[in-house]
């Protein structure tokens, strides 16, 4: 398989002569589809003699990433997706330039992150990793959603072709509904074909039941938005260990999915000295990390749906936050009252966005920092 490092040794060599410059030309533009309308047509034979033309796309990061081709990565918020961009990021960016359009972190939390703040050592990243960050100020009479296509469109001008977006969320601030989620990704589209773009774009996903296994369906704007992907990654918690994350493929256009339900992709969430980072530790069974449902697990969801109702929520918001039923919740809630279940201490004065238990960071990265970091075994 040929890998980036490889694609970079390549050199094509433009005819020296002025009339095999002219054929050439001439070739192209009669090979060139004609047009149906505004539609570019031809023979189903003649496009594939001109695909073979154009350069097969590399994998990045162990077949999670493909080359020419929008990916996204999605997950419930802290589940560290923005964690696993940087780290793909700055895997990409050891053979080429890579932006990350950061409309999350401010500038120091984004130092804090990568900065031993025992020792004050810091992360030192490839100088092709180049990071872009949302300015309040200078959006005040300008579309957010603008002014992202006017940085992206410049940076590919200036011949970056790898793009990172976190977050999806962020830009379409009503990114559950379709059209408007489909509007900002058929500009996307115009941008990577324009420019020829690998895009990586990081989007959330509602709260959902953890007890279930993860699918398509689960990304906001959900199936006419993933029409429009090429490949699409989800990141899970474990039900095993808070610290402990998996990496499925749910859309994957080029081949067989390279991380399957029966073999998801299983990290430890942990920071060595500055650099906190998905460490990799095998593959396993997506169905050894869902919650298991039991007499324990079953009393655990009354307490929650009680304390919300404490809270005020609707069966609606209920449903939202957790992403079960809402009929569910309403069988639930009727049986813990029968129980005598009652709100825990402060449910009533607690805010909203409460879910299930979410992992925090680990207290130990890299200390090799021109080293590319080993995410997963090679021969796996």
């Amino acid at each position: 398989m040929k890998t980036a490092i490889d694609k970079e040794k390549e050199v094509k060599k433009a005819p020296s002569n002025p009339v095999e410059r002219i054929k050439g030309t001439v070739k192209k533009a009669r090979d060139k589809p004609r047009k149906l309308g505004r539609l570019p047509y031809a023979t189903g034979n003649k496009w594939i003699e001109m695909g073979k033309l154009l350069a097969n796309p590399i994998y990045f990061f162990f077949r999670m990433i493909v080359q020419f081709e929008i990916n996204i990565i999605f997950s419930a918020a802290n589940s560290g997706k923005s964690l696993l961009l940087v780290q793909i990021a700055e895997d990409i960016a050891r053979v080429e330039k890579v932006l990350i359009v950061d409309c999350e972190l401010s500038t120091k939390q984004f130092q804090m992150r990568y900065t031993n703040l025992e020792t004050g050592a810091v992360h030192v990243f490839p100088d092709n990793f180049l990071r872009a960050e949302i300015d309040p100020d200078l959006l005040d009479d300008v579309a957010l959603e603008d002014a992202i296509f006017d940085s992206v469109e410049q940076a590919a001008q200036d011949g970056i072709k790898v793009i990172c977006i976190d977050n999806l969320t962020f830009i379409c601030t009503d990114a559950e509904k379709a059209e408007v989620t489909i509007k900002f990704m058929r500009r996307l589209i115009k941008l990577k074909k324009k420019y020829e773009l690998t895009l990586i774009i990081v989007a959330h996903t509602p709260k959902r039941d953890p007890s279930k296994p993860i699918t398509r369906d689960d990304l906001s704007g959900s199936s006419k938005l993933m029409a429009l992907i090429d490949n699409a990654l989800a990141v899970g918690l474990s039900a095993k260990d808070t610290q402990l994350r998996y990496v499925k493929t749910v859309k994957f256009r080029d081949d067989e999915f390279p991380y399957p339900a029966e073999r998801v992709a299983v990290y430890r969430i942990d920071k060595e000295d500055c650099y906190t980072r998905f460490v990799y530790q095998g593959r396993e069974d997506e169905q050894d990390h869902l919650r298991k449902k039991n007499q324990f697990t079953e009393m655990e969801d009354m307490q929650e749906f009680i304390d919300m109702e404490a809270r005020q929520m609707s069966l609606r918001e209920m449903s939202e936050e957790t992403g079960i039923a809402r009929s569910t919740i309403h069988r639930k809630l009727k049986k813990a009252k029968a129980l005598g279940i009652t709100p825990s201490i402060g449910a009533a004065t607690e805010p909203s966005d409460v879910s299930r238990p979410t992992p925090g960071m680990g207290s130990v990265g890299q200390r090799e920092t021109d080293v590319r970091i080993p995410f997963e075994d090679e021969e796996d």
